[in-house]
């Protein structure tokens, strides 16, 4: 596949080797021993902990010895979706990179994620390290793993690694933003199991398949009202006032990204799937014409499904769906001073329940965020207790909290928000925004480890990130170096 040649040619060339090497979370040693090799080569002295992060370091441009040192920092990871037609294979699939062939000034993906959140960070990193006429004082660049399945890379960063004391964070996905602060997330795991039933030999069954949502990144796009696929067919099946045995419902395949695909196999007495099928189309349309604003290609297929043995019971079935379909989820709140920016939400990103041997299992990923700590406690413990609630109904729960982040508070005295102001508005000619973002940044997790350290995020345009709609905008990328560039110098 010929890539498109774009300016600048050094980015470019990086960003298109980065999507070459398969890199999602939990998956990232190709992609590291590939930075490592390049770091080797020019002799930037790599360095990689017991946990995977990649140091490397460039001296100071001679008489800038005595300048602040700088620490560039951008995560290798990057989420896996793919769109239903694709049959790409993460673990082992290069990326393909294209025009958006609705609009040549974005850079998309065929079928699946760009992951230019964060492969661009890296390849502008990587460009700037290697920029010989560069004026600089000490440079470090730290490549983070695993940031978008728990941040565990940032949380493990030894203090004494770095010796820079201003942190460029490379992962913003706005050119005309500058981010001072990010909230805090609680990833709660709730796994639920309940006595399944032998299924009537007389029951029709059918698989149904909710797709066509728009899904997106649970942080960025919480407020814009799309729908979580998994929870769409919940309310769909609960609404349907059938007696039904579910044999299985799941969808999503990250935390952090909204499902906008879900699937279900349901069985129903024979004399009652008319009833059953006509019912499902009802609500289904009632639901796209809800959605016609923000998921407009919501679609519900229906088809038979082969006979099964056993399933959850009607009233089991109709209890579990009613509490998924009253979950809470989505926008909480918005920021008092700041109505433009989420304060609070919660998205179920990952659902998988089905019935094994004699018994019917979910597993529920609920990722809460919040600026504030305070409220990202209580929102998460009200979504738990919604689980909690069921054991009265026979259901066994368990709960456990695999990570948490703390939120990123703004420092609008920074020095450094100060200094990246004017060459902004210098290179620029117009302000920035300055802003916090509901999407989760390392910078969170730096704060509390590296108090001293002056940080700022920045990066190119990225619309839909987490999802196959994933785009780049081509321009900002040379004017987002650039500007990197100038505020190295700067510093």
């Amino acid at each position: 596949m010929e890539l498109p040649a774009l300016e600048p040619k050094e980015v470019w060339k990086h960003f298109y080797t980065i999507c070459s090497i398969p890199h999602p979370s939990h998956h990232e040693d190709a992609i590291v021993q590939a930075l490592e090799a390049w770091a080797e080569d020019r002799g930037f002295h790599p360095k990689r902990d017991e946990h995977g992060n990649l140091i490397v370091r460039k001296a100071a441009t001679p008489g800038k010895e005595n300048s602040p040192g700088i620490i560039l920092q951008c995560h290798v990871d990057m989420v896996p979706q793919a769109s239903s037609s694709s049959a790409h294979d993460f673990s082992r699939d290069a990326i393909q990179p294209r025009l958006d062939p609705a609009d040549g000034a974005w850079m998309t993906a065929t079928g699946t994620t760009l992951g230019a959140d964060n492969g661009i960070g890296m390849a502008m990193a990587m460009a700037t390290m290697e920029d010989a006429g560069l004026v600089h004082g000490p440079l470090e660049c730290v490549f983070t793993v695993n940031e978008e399945d728990g941040m565990s890379g940032a949380k493990n960063l030894k203090p004494g690694l770095l010796q820079g004391m201003v942190l460029l964070n490379l992962d913003g996905e706005n050119e005309r933003e500058l981010t001072i602060g990010c909230a805090g997330s609680i990833r709660s795991v709730t796994r639920l199991s309940h006595a399944a039933e032998a299924a009537p030999a007389s029951y029709a069954w059918y698989e149904l398949r909710l797709s066509g949502l728009l899904g997106g990144h649970s942080g960025m796009d919480i407020d814009k009202g799309r729908a979580n696929a998994c929870l769409a067919l919940a309310r769909i099946l609960d609404k349907t006032s059938q007696a039904l045995c579910l044999r299985s419902l799941q969808g999503g395949t990250a935390s952090n990204a909204i499902p906008r695909e879900a699937s279900a196999v349901i069985g129903v007495a024979e004399e009652s799937k008319g009833a059953l099928v006509q019912a499902l189309d009802r609500e289904a349309l009632a639901l796209k014409a809800e959605l016609g604003a923000t998921d407009p290609g919501l679609r519900l297929e229906i088809n038979p499904a082969p006979s099964a043995p056993a399933a959850l019971g009607p009233v089991a079935s109709q209890g579990f769906l009613a509490l998924l379909a009253g979950l809470p989820n989505g926008l909480y709140a918005m920021e008092h001073d700041m109505p433009n920016l989420v304060r609070s939400s919660s998205n179920l990103g990952m659902l998988k329940a089905g019935v094994s041997a004699d018994s019917f299992s979910a597993e529920v990923l609920v990722m809460v965020r919040s600026s504030s700590d305070e409220d990202k406690e209580s929102y998460a413990t009200a979504v738990e207790q919604r689980f909690t609630d069921a054991e009265a109904a026979g259901w066994t729960i368990t709960i456990e909290r695999p990570s948490t982040t703390p939120a990123w508070s703004p420092n609008a005295s920074s020095r450094l928000l100060a200094l990246a102001r004017r060459v902004y508005l210098e290179q620029r000619g117009e302000e920035p925004a300055v802003l916090s973002t509901h999407g989760g940044l390392e910078c969170g997790i730096f704060r509390p480890r590296f108090p001293a350290w002056d940080m700022l995020s920045i990066g190119p345009t990225i619309q839909n990130p987490h999802s196959p709609d994933e785009r780049l905008h081509i321009a900002s990328v040379g004017r987002s170096y650039s500007y990197l560039k100038r505020l190295i110098e700067a510093i």
